[in-house]
């Protein structure tokens, strides 16, 4: 009987009934070591509501804690029947996670391990819930090893359509930690008085203490010290431990040694043999000890106490903080010689030996060390990069060679990229320079500190590590000494220091490197689309178009980075078509690989290709899909860009003041300095949408006056309009000059037509219809920009009216007006509604339906990939999600949209 949890039973009931009904989720319960986490969750297992469901376990063990998906395989072993059900890819990767099947060759890594060993984890938890509701106990989660955790929790925030619950315990303030942003929570506190002094009373049925008052203070509400402290020996002896300042699991640890003490020497014997591997092979277990002066029958006095117990095939204890107790309470070389006797009963294969081997050492051992660095490379072959980097780590630990630690270190470091963990691999390359002088060892550390910290957006230093990096590639004569100029370049480009990006050109020219003159392109486009003086915008332009040729030209080799990097090149020179071409099919391309460390960036690119198009919808759920990716892989710029230049925009454009400060305020929270110019960007937007001209200008000329202007370039056309509207149009005249030298070198008619929009407001009235006329003719000839369009209708529809060419305007506004109200551009339709009032017309206005405003942003993209023609298992996989999750927002859709299946999607023209 569960006392004082009612409330806690209840909301873990609830979760098994929505799961049992379809509507997954996952729970994780948090709490102080024995305040009742697992018996809440066995209770629920045990419930009449989930005898109908596969219940499946896994426990986090601490020496388990570097084994690359040892928590995935105690998990999922079960469900192996259902392998052959699902598809094959799925299917290989799972086996070879799960030691079914043999690891592939190493140089055919798979994709990102949380979503491609996930994804496969999650279509096998699908096909068995499909067949009966399953609830997942994921026990001590906080020792689950980092693989598995990160597999798991991928798993666990996709199950809303599925028929299963997962639910993670967790020892509260202790290390490690267990994160899981995303996830229901559920915290237990103390047992209030009134349910304490109930199962105290249970307890003492046995007992006698004289002071039950004192026992219950002691307890402070722990379910699992109110049933121990009972069986300390005397009211002095708990009053004499339980005083002071000491934790609840510091105190019940010591009431577990205590009795621990109290057994024969061969019992606590064979409980530290038990304790020191979280073995199944009982023989094992019964074999060290033996060597050790111990037998099974020893074990009947820990038994009696309910210290251990023997389940189906294994030892376990009671509770983990008996394990703890019995480990850490045996003196040091018995630990140590429990450890040198498991490495020398265990077979050479087993991957456990060497763990032993480790565990068992008292210094720098070069045997260890290279027994260790085996086994990481054994268990990278099956993409376990966790295990992989921990595991170098402590080879490099063991190693007495000063330059062959320098080098395990750096394979750590690899692994942890490899990994996505950027501050486990910061500090791993920190190491590397105190134990080497090998430069190329140190040129391959330099340049993964250096991407670590452009994942960081700390730009500068990036930099200088880029810089560094191209010193040690020349000294150790490595042949790619380019890579890290050209990216230094790029840093500089994103800090706007230009004179940085001219060093990097210079001595790149200066080395004769292969690809010196990838480095002067992309450094004169850096001078030359920043109002340089010594580069003009036709030479920037040409340079970036010889740079996309360049990258283009090596079709499907080019890496998903690399691919983005060259979108980005072709928004810069205005070829927004060529842009969302190469954005979309690298997030299809990331996405089919599984390389989802770039997509977030593609995401975000082809979200601003789809913004600039005027499919603001499809916009926002790309940009949306790029924040909740770079939130899941830890990458901190990632919602930074999305929110900055796709969300806050859009909503800019909107009028919704109250979207754009949550937005930005979003993203200043978690941006350094050099994003504050898209900040501000979309604010001088929001400005300019609900007519605040002066303080719209003030913000773009700010940026537009200083050394760094690129980034405000397609913004002129607004200051030029805000300067017009406050009686300054001189203010903008060099900024004018500068964009239409970059829409001619562009050749691009939607810039042209903005040229000649801006050309009108600044010439005299007469003159002035002229330019709005061409800059509408220039919109037909590129028609794929309908903000734009609409807006050079909007101020040419004001100019008709003013030369009273009165049905000629209301045609304008009118077109205008229908564009503005099919993107939600309420300040803007506002601002055609006046007009058309001064021309006499008052009617409502009529804007073609946009289909795609009634769908959630998920719907909206599942939508897209079934109007072209995916299954919703091919729709999982792009999405990362399951077939089932798939379907149910495709379902949901369909009412919405007023079809009845997937074959009416494409007459829709969504």
């Amino acid at each position: 009987m569960l006392y004082g949890r009612d409330s806690e039973t209840a909301a873990l009931a609830d979760h098994l009934a929505a799961a049992r009904e379809g509507r997954g989720s996952a729970l994780v319960v948090r709490g102080e070591a024995g305040i009742g986490k697992s018996s809440l969750v066995a209770a629920a297992a045990a419930a009449e509501s989930a005898a109908d469901m596969t219940v499946l376990r896994c426990t986090g063990v601490e020496s388990e804690h570097a084994w690359s998906f040892a928590g995935l395989q105690a998990l999922l072993l079960p469900l192996a029947g259902h392998l052959e059900a699902i598809p094959e890819h799925h299917a290989c990767v799972l086996s070879r996670v799960l030691g079914l099947s043999a690891a592939p060759e190493k140089d055919a890594p798979p994709g990102d391990l949380r979503f491609t060993v996930g994804l496969a984890a999650l279509s096998l938890l699908t096909e068995a819930s499909g067949h009966r509701p399953v609830l997942c106990v994921v026990e001590d989660a906080h020792w689950l090893d980092p693989d598995s955790a990160d597999v798991l929790l991928f798993i666990a925030k996709r199950l809303a359509a599925e028929a299963a619950l997962m639910v993670f315990t967790v020892r509260e303030g202790y290390a490690p930690e267990f994160p899981a942003p995303g996830l229901d929570e559920l915290r237990l506190g103390p047992l209030d008085d009134e349910a304490a002094a109930a199962l105290l009373a249970e307890r003492l049925g046995t007992h006698g203490f004289t002071d039950r008052g004192q026992l219950l203070h002691a307890a402070e509400g722990n379910p699992l010290a109110l049933l121990e402290l009972p069986l300390v020996d005397s009211d002095a002896r708990l009053a004499a431990d339980w005083t002071g300042r000491r934790s609840t699991t510091s105190r019940l640890k010591q009431v577990f040694g205590d009795r621990i003490d109290r057994l024969p020497e061969p019992t606590r014997t064979l409980l530290l043999v038990i304790s020191a591997d979280d073995s199944a092979d009982t023989g094992l277990v019964i074999d060290v000890a033996g060597k050790l002066g111990a037998q099974l029958t020893d074990l009947a006095p820990a038994e009696a106490d309910e210290l251990v117990h023997f389940h189906g095939d294994r030892f376990t204890f009671g509770h983990p903080l008996i394990r703890s107790a019995a480990y850490q309470g045996a003196p040091v070389f018995r630990r140590l010689e429990v450890h040198r006797v498991y490495a020398e009963v265990m077979g050479a294969a087993d991957f456990r030996r060497v763990y032993h081997l480790a565990a068992a050492a008292t210094g720098p051992d070069e045997d260890v060390a290279a027994a260790l660095e085996a086994s990481a490379e054994c268990g990278s072959s099956c993409g376990g990069h966790g295990y992989e980097y921990t595991v170098f780590e402590r080879a490099a630990a063991f190693t007495p060679d000063p330059h062959e630690r320098g080098r395990r270190l750096l394979r750590a470091a690899e692994a942890a990229v490899a990994a996505g963990n950027g501050p486990k691999a910061r500090a791993l390359t920190a190491q590397i320079g105190r134990f080497t002088e090998d430069r190329a060892i140190l040129a391959r550390a330099t340049l993964m500190a250096a991407m670590i910290a452009a994942w960081d957006n700390d730009v500068r230093e990036s930099y200088r590590l880029y810089m560094e990096a191209a010193d040690h590639y020349v000294a150790a004569d490595i042949t790619s000494t380019g890579y890290p100029l050209f990216r230094a370049v790029e840093l500089a480009w994103q800090a706007g220091d230009f004179s940085r990006a001219e060093v990097a050109a210079e001595y790149a020219e200066r080395l004769g490197i292969d690809h010196a003159p990838w480095v002067r392109d992309l450094a004169n486009a850096t001078a030359g689309l920043n109002r340089s003086c010594t580069v003009t915008v036709a030479e920037a332009v040409a340079s970036l178009r010889n740079l996309i040729g360049i990258h283009t030209g090596f079709g499907e080799s080019v890496s998903p980075e690399n691919r983005t990097m060259v979108a980005w090149w072709q928004t810069l020179i205005g070829d927004v078509d060529a842009a969302e071409q190469t954005a979309s099919g690298t997030v299809s391309a990331a996405r089919t690989s599984g390389a989802a460390g770039a997509l977030p960036r593609a995401l975000t690119l082809n979200a601003f290709t789809e913004f600039h198009r005027g499919r603001w919808n499809d916009a926002e759920a790309l940009a949306w899909n790029a924040v909740e990716l770079s939130i899941e892989l830890g990458q901190r710029i990632g919602p930074v860009k999305a929110r900055a230049h796709v969300l806050a925009p859009i909503a800019a454009l909107r009028g919704d003041e109250e979207r754009v400060r949550e937005l930005l305020d979003s993203a200043c929270a978690d941006s350094p300095g050099e994003t504050v110019v898209a900040i501000d960007n979309a604010q001088a937007l929001l400005d300019f949408s609900m007519g605040r001209n002066e303080e719209a200008l003030d913000r773009l000329m700010a940026h537009l006056d200083s050394n760094a202007p690129g980034e405000v370039l397609a913004l002129v056309p607004v200051a030029v309009e805000a300067a017009v509207r406050t009686g300054g149009p001189e203010r903008t005249a060099d900024a004018f000059d500068w964009f239409t030298q970059w829409a001619e070198a562009s050749g691009q008619p939607h810039l042209m037509a903005q040229v000649e929009r801006c050309r009108g407001l600044l010439a005299a009235e007469r003159e002035a219809g002229a330019h709005y006329e061409r800059a509408a003719e220039l919109h037909k000839e590129d028609d794929g920009f309908p903000f734009e369009s609409a807006r050079t209708d909007l101020i040419l529809g004001e100019w008709l009216r003013r030369a009273r060419r009165v049905n000629e305007a209301k045609s304008r506004l009118r077109a205008a007006a229908a564009v503005f109200e099919r993107l939600g551009a309420e300040p803007w339709s506002e601002r055609v509604r006046r007009e058309l009032r001064a021309a006499g017309d008052a009617g409502p206005i009529e804007a073609a339906p946009d289909l795609a405003d009634k769908l959630t942003p998920q719907e909206l993209q599942v939508v897209r990939l079934a109007a072209a023609g995916l299954s919703n298992r091919e729709i999982g996989e792009q999405l990362f999600l399951s077939p089932r999750t798939a379907g149910y927002h495709l379902y949901k859709a369909y009412p919405k949209l007023g079809v009845a299946s997937r074959n009416d999607l494409t007459r829709l023209g969504l």
